[in-house]
This record gives structure tokens, sequence and C-alpha cells, in this order.
């Protein structure tokens, strides 16, 4: 049945078989599917750049957190990457097995946990960087500077707390 029909034309059929869905109601008119469809592609893209370094977007994130910001607390990577300590905790030891991340003792509060990147990773985090940027101009490729700096603030305003 659906053969020679694209997806947005099988979106807007009606039981019948006849157009019926209003314009706005069409899937290719719904941001999540559109942000998934995004999202979908990039992770992919990602994949491909970064298979060499064996680095998720999650882990990169991480790394990278880690590197702007090193003597982060756990605690504060989760909150600043908006995950559970449950979930962050086997990254963080994968990461740790892998020679990537070392863990100390805060220095005032034997309780708090600070990470630092190990020498390995410090090397390697400014290719990493540069196959990330690549990734982003190979994904992002049909939008202007401007249109990107658009999307970005756009992203931001839906998922960040902080204005602008």
């Amino acid at each position: 049945m659906a053969i020679g029909y694209s997806m947005a034309e099988i979106a807007i059929r009606s039981k019948s078989g006849k157009a019926g869905t209003a314009p706005e109601d069409r899937l290719d008119a719904q941001i999540g599917y559109n942000l998934r469809r995004a999202s979908t592609l990039a992770l992919s893209d990602f994949a491909v750049e970064m298979a060499d370094a064996a680095l998720r977007p999650v882990t990169y994130g991480m790394l990278a957190l880690i590197d702007e910001r090193p003597g982060i607390s756990a605690a504060e990577l989760c909150r600043l990457l908006g995950m559970k300590s449950a979930n962050m905790a086997p990254l963080l030891a994968e990461l740790e097995e892998r020679g990537l991340v070392e863990r100390d003792d805060h220095a005032r509060d034997k309780r708090v946990q600070v990470l630092a990147l190990t020498k390995a990773a410090k090397t390697a985090m400014p290719a990493w960087r540069r196959q990330v940027r690549n990734h982003e101009d190979r994904f992002l490729q049909r939008l202007t500077k401007k249109e990107r700096a658009t999307l970005l603030r756009l992203l931001r305003l839906i998922w960040s707390e902080e204005a602008d």
C-alpha cells in the first residue's frame, strides 16, 4: 500500500487514502520528528568521525567538560550534562579504565571526587576537538554561519535554564 508514497505523503493520508491532515499536523511539520531525524543523522556521522577514538557523544562531552574545568566534581559534571549519577558512574569507570580520566579526593572534602584528564587524554583532546568540528561542519554544511548561530541559540533556549 505504501509503495510509491513518500513518508510525508503517508503521514498526510487518512484511512480513506485521501489527503486530509492539516499542514501543521503533518509529520514533517512536527519539531520533535525533525529533531529526531537531525539527531539520528548527527549521531551516525559522529560515530563515523570518532570511531578511531572510540568516543560516543556522551563520553566526548564528559571529556570536553573535564578538560574545560579540571577538578570538576562528578556531581557537577552530572548536573552540567543533565545526567543522573547512576548513569554517570559506569561511564566514568569506563573512561578511567581506558586511561583517560583520573579521580582524586577533593582537598577539603574527602567525600567528593574531583576529575581530571590524564596526560594521554590532554594530549589527544585537541585532535578530538578538531574531529568534532569536522563532524559539525559536515553535518551542518547546508547552513550559513549565521544560521548555525541561530540554531545553536534556539536549541539552548529549549534546554538551558540560563538566559543568553
